[in-house]
């Protein structure tokens, strides 16, 4: 009897075992499926191609007299801090104030309150230079007028419109390191301390420096223009030297009176003579003759010569302002035209070689093209001939 009942407790024993072993491998084939069922599908391999790009320019917005609701609009010297986009009207050389997002004037500057007495612009306005807290605004008559920012209360003028005084007709501006730098007619660029111009002072301001001659004497007042390069240097156009020179800003604390402030060795000499002058971390876009030239500062080389953009044929393009590395601000006095660039990175996916350094693009999906064209690789621009490699 008692092995009886011993075989029936081990066939029962192993009945159990057999009904767990089962049970787990129902319960392991139910998860794997599970498991398998959730698991993502293999990502088909990411199309793979060599990408190159090129760039391509745009007038945005064409700005004449009827759309500022203007009588009479000829755009000369530019400004720019922020939105705001300073422009000189040489039709009656007054400063426009123009909110560049809603692309409206703001403020018309032609006159202002001094001591009782109504002031203005006697003469063409030469340079515009806002800074965070200062408006500075040249004009032909040997005075630098001196505006708060943003409530444009007059702060003080340096010279008295006599040529023999503080100011001789300045012709282009830069401020850097709490100095005022003026291009002189004669070519010397003279010196003032920010800190001399206020109202107390006002037509007192004494020079505190001036240079050796930098450039030519300009007597036919050629558009000029200075920008700080960000690298510690001033440039500074020469028209009639077909020039641009290099001014050493840390030189110029200490300097002697007909010191140098130039660094000749590092001036350039372009092709065309320049006038108005904008500067990115990557290029320097210049106004000259008709159109607008580019240098790569990394290459050392001009790279594209700009007799029109899409949307817009240069005529007499004087003065470009730099409100992005991308925007850019022309006045184009001969058509009375306030233009905006804007400039572009295309990417190329369709291609051919043409050479080492050339593309052929056969369909361009790009802004403005109609037709296939060449880019070289170098430079990344279009290029006329094929030929180049």
């Amino acid at each position: 009897m008692k092995n009886g009942t011993t075989e029936t407790k081990i066939s029962s024993s192993i009945l159990s075992l057999r009904y767990l072993l089962l049970t787990l491998s129902i319960l392991t084939i139910v998860r794997c499926g599970k498991s398998d069922e959730g698991s993502p599908s293999p990502a088909p391999e990411a199309e793979k191609y060599e990408s190159y790009w090129y760039y391509s320019y745009e007038a945005e917005r064409v700005l004449t007299a009827e759309d500022l609701s203007a009588d009479d609009f000829t755009p000369y010297t530019l400004g720019s801090l922020g939105d705001t986009l300073f422009v000189a009207c040489n039709a009656d050389n007054s400063l426009l104030l123009f909110d560049t997002q809603r692309e409206k004037v703001l403020r018309t500057l032609d006159s202002w309150d001094f001591n009782g007495e109504q002031k203005h612009f006697d003469s063409r306005i030469e340079a515009i230079v806002p800074t965070a807290g200062r408006l500075y605004v040249a004009e032909r008559e040997s005075r630098i007028h001196c505006f708060t920012l943003p409530a444009l209360e007059y702060a003080g003028c340096i010279g008295n419109g006599n040529w023999n005084n503080a100011v001789f007709q300045a012709q282009a501006v830069a401020v850097a390191d709490g100095l005022v730098f003026s291009r002189d007619k004669n070519g010397t660029v003279s010196l003032y301390r920010e800190a001399d111009v206020t109202p107390a002072n006002y037509q007192q301001v004494s020079r505190y420096r001036r240079s050796a001659a930098v450039g030519a004497v300009n007597n036919n007042f050629a558009t000029h223009c200075m920008r700080p390069d960000g690298a510690g240097r001033l440039l500074l156009t020469d028209y009639n030297q077909r020039k641009i020179h290099v001014l050493d800003i840390s030189a110029a604390a200490e300097m002697e009176n007909d010191a140098a402030l130039d660094l000749p060795e590092q001036a350039l000499s372009p092709a065309f003579a320049p006038t108005g002058l904008a500067v990115t971390p990557e290029r320097y876009y210049v106004t000259g003759g008709n159109g607008i030239h580019i240098y790569d500062r990394a290459d050392g080389n001009w790279s594209k010569s700009l007799p029109a953009i899409g949307g817009h044929a240069f005529s007499q393009p004087a003065y470009i302002q730099a409100q992005a590395d991308s925007v850019f601000w022309i006045s184009d006095i001969s058509k009375r035209a306030l233009v905006k660039m804007a400039v572009h990175k295309n990417e190329i996916r369709e291609y051919e070689r043409a050479g080492r350094h050339l593309l052929r693009v056969p369909e361009p999906a790009a802004r403005g093209a109609s037709r296939e064209f060449f880019v070289d690789m170098r430079t990344h621009e279009i290029v006329e001939e094929p030929s180049v490699q």
